[in-house]
């Protein structure tokens, strides 16, 4: 089984198990438009009668992992000969991220200047313009390493905050091949998650949704105010409602989110808590669904092998008045 290659806050990877033992059979299409560390998708067995769709609105995280998906190789040798010891390399490889690096502001500046029609006729600059974006785009191997370093190098993967890690490459070695194989057939797209799930909804199809939780939004940098983010969630759950395929949430457990999806089922549990620096520190964590999961949960769900108690996943809310999505 493939796992994520490098460390993401929010990252599903200890209970993807469990998310993905509430997913229907016989799925044609699955798609994750908050993709991140990809953690459920690379647990997710392919099937050659199944589409799986990655998105990510992040580009750095898209071109990371097109890179590992389509030149794994290539970048391996990059990351050998880029070791990131301490703070003035860390924040080096992150402004590299944030295109505050040189080389593509003169990128930047140049895809400018081809507006200017006293430099370049139309006819020119729709020549020049694919070959700028390229370099700035996806496929950006040195973007990639240097994307893959600041998060290797971040506390808790934020890509904001300094925190030395280790990085042994022939680690990488062994981790790259079997992510690049899962994502062989795996389109990975770089939109806006809500334009994703309005495009790909689907019948048969079911949409793992995996948003910002609530009051961690500016951990994923996202600007904006209290206010913005709480419309956003209400946007989602008013997409996710219309939606015809099967839909599976994670969300931090809160009274808003807990009364938005009222009309859903509902499954609680606890997990350790990435962002604290205290031992044992826990928060409450959401499975929300717009189907009845029962049907799929096979046998008691029991989290990181603790005893029965606060680490099993229950169903906590079942609806008065489901969604129309029903079981197959």
């Amino acid at each position: 089984m493939a796992k994520p290659p490098f460390p993401w806050i929010g990252g599903k990877e200890k209970i993807a198990p469990y998310i993905l033992q509430l997913f229907p059979p016989k799925l044609k299409q699955y798609v994750e438009p908050f993709g991140g560390s990809g953690a459920v998708l690379l647990a997710l067995p392919p099937d050659p009668n199944r589409l799986d769709i990655y998105n990510d609105l992040d580009a750095e995280l898209v071109n990371l992992y097109s890179c590992i998906k389509e030149r794994s190789n290539v970048l391996l040798r990059e990351l050998k000969f880029l070791p990131i010891h301490g703070r003035k390399l860390f924040e080096y490889y992150r402004d590299f991220v944030a295109h505050k690096e040189v080389y593509f502001q003169n990128v930047q500046a140049e895809i400018e200047c081809l507006g200017d029609r006293s430099c370049f006729t139309e006819e020119q600059a729709g020549e020049l313009l694919p070959i700028f974006q390229e370099r700035l785009a996806l496929f950006d191997v040195k973007r990639a390493a240097a994307y893959y370093l600041a998060i290797r190098g971040s506390f808790s993967a934020t890509v904001t905050s300094f925190g030395v890690k280790g990085m042994d490459v022939e680690h990488l070695l062994k981790m790259f091949p079997p992510v690049s194989a899962r994502l062989k057939d795996v389109p990975l797209e770089n939109k806006n998650a809500l334009q994703l799930i309005r495009e790909r909804d689907r019948k048969e199809g079911l949409i793992y949704a995996d948003p910002p939780y609530v009051k961690t939004e500016r951990l994923y940098r996202i600007a904006g105010k209290l206010g913005r983010f709480r419309r956003f969630h209400v946007r989602l759950w008013q997409i996710l409602s219309g939606c015809e395929g099967y839909v599976v949430l994670s969300y931090n457990d809160c009274p808003f989110i807990r009364k938005l999806y009222q009309d859903w089922y509902i499954l609680s549990f606890q997990r350790s808590n990435p962002l604290s620096q205290k031992k044992g520190s826990s928060f409450g964590e959401l499975i929300i669904t717009n189907f009845d999961p029962r049907p799929y949960m096979t046998h008691q769900l029991n989290l990181f092998d603790e005893p029965l108690g606060e680490w099993e996943l229950k169903l906590v809310h079942i609806p008065k008045h489901p969604p129309r999505r029903k079981t197959a």
